[in-house]
């Protein structure tokens, strides 16, 4: 059974708030997206998304309050609260990685020489690219759920962590291209700048490492 089906059967599960902790989780990522196209500095700074991801820790903290007292309420189901608390842990690791690469987004425009400019709005592309199919991913996986097609269900799935996995190698093959073309140039490059993407790569990787967690962690 999914999260929302789940969630409509038995409001008082623990399964209702942490379906609202992903869906927050999944449109944080969408702002992050935001703000990784205006990485450069021809690019205008996406103030909203970056003032709407500083406040959503606030948000994902009330739900967790939440969902931590469900689970220890009584209930006429079984709670699997290994289930739960997995889950939880992988959002909040997601979420965690979220705020920490919004906020070197939001350091300064990074000054790049053309070089740059080009494998960088690659990584942009295929990071919006890797959010879309995350999304459409779990949305598809939802519906097969609610129609009841498991069979279809469990071959989304196998095909969705496929899919993942080839995105977030491709943003860890352009990132690691990023950083060749930098230490190339890097005595064209302001050393702050420099610093900043490779804290900005580093981010995208870890960022990425978590996504396919999420996927993994959806149970067949």
């Amino acid at each position: 059974m999914n999260l929302k089906t789940f969630a409509k059967l038995f409001s008082g599960s623990p399964f209702k708030p942490l379906l609202q902790h992903r869906e927050q989780v999944l449109d944080a990522l969408f702002h992050l997206n935001q703000q990784l196209h205006s990485l450069n500095s021809d690019q205008p700074f996406n103030a909203q998304s970056s003032e709407w991801i500083k406040a959503f820790p606030g948000q994902l903290e009330k739900l967790e309050h939440e969902i931590l007292n469900r689970i220890h309420q009584p209930s006429i189901t079984s709670q699997p609260r290994d289930v739960v608390i997995n889950t939880l842990q992988i959002q909040n690791a997601l979420a965690h990685e979220i705020c920490r690469l919004s906020e070197r987004l939001s350091y300064r425009p990074l000054n790049l020489p053309p070089e740059l400019i080009v494998p960088v709005n690659v990584l942009a592309r295929q990071f919006g690219q890797t959010i879309y199919q995350l999304r459409q991913g779990i949305d598809e996986l939802e519906q097969l759920n609610v129609s009841g097609y498991r069979k279809q269900h469990n071959h989304s799935l196998q095909n969705l962590r496929r899919q993942l996995a080839l995105c977030t190698d491709e943003l860890r093959d352009t990132s690691q291209e990023i950083r060749h073309h930098a230490c190339q140039f890097e005595h064209h490059i302001d050393p702050v700048d420099v610093a900043l993407l490779f804290l900005i790569l580093d981010g995208i990787s870890d960022l990425a490492l978590w996504m396919r967690s999420l996927i993994v962690n959806l149970q067949n």
